[in-house]
This record gives structure tokens, C-alpha cells and sequence, in this order.
């Protein structure tokens, strides 16, 4: 079976038709082993961890890939497939190097 390709998005830009994302951001808090709260400095949404090993912390840099699930209320969570450190990326560049790649789409 082969899978959706996961569309690069900043949480404000995550649309309800997405199936697969990607997402890139900052830990801002961790509940558990159940789920994280990403902040890309644009929103902030939870991402299910149950399903991946979380290595992590606090303020870390991270990319998630995975599957965009809308709950009732119209709240967007992610149900993490791969998390990957992304500590050593430039965050600033990434997010203008996005918006760049946006106007050109």
C-alpha cells in the first residue's frame, strides 16, 4: 500500500484537506509518553507520540511526519510516523525559505 507524500506546512497553513504533513517546530511541552505540544511561531498543535519513539525534550528542534486527524470541535492533532532532529537547522531561514516556496507554488 502505498502512502500519501506528506506536505510540507506551517501549523497556520495546515488545510482540512490534508491527509499526510510534515511540520517542522519547537517542543514547547510534553505530556508524557502520549503527546507533544510543536510550536513553529506561527500556531502551536498537538502531535499523537504513542506510535514512535520520543527521544526528545523540551525546547527541542523536530520534524514530524505524519497523519492530520480533525477532531470534532474542528481541533487539528497529528498522529506522529517520524520524528527527526532537526537541532542543527537555521529555523529562521527554514520559515523564509517556506514562504518563499509558497508564493512560488
Amino acid at each position: 500500500m502505498v502512502q500519501d507524500a506528506a506536505i510540507q506546512r506551517t501549523i497556520k497553513d495546515i488545510k482540512n484537506s490534508d491527509t499526510r504533513i510534515q511540520i517542522m517546530g519547537f517542543v514547547k511541552e510534553i505530556v508524557e509518553n502520549d503527546y507533544i505540544i510543536l510550536n513553529d511561531k506561527t500556531e502551536e498543535l498537538k502531535i499523537d507520540i504513542q506510535a514512535v519513539e520520543y527521544p526528545f525534550q523540551k525546547n527541542n528542534l523536530i520534524n514530524v511526519i505524519g497523519k492530520l486527524n480533525i477532531k470534532l470541535k474542528g481541533e487539528k492533532e497529528v498522529e506522529a510516523e517520524i520524528i527527526q532532529d532537526k537541532s542543527n537547522l537555521n529555523f529562521e531561514y527554514y520559515l523564509k525559505l517556506y514562504e518563499i516556496k509558497k508564493e512560488l507554488l
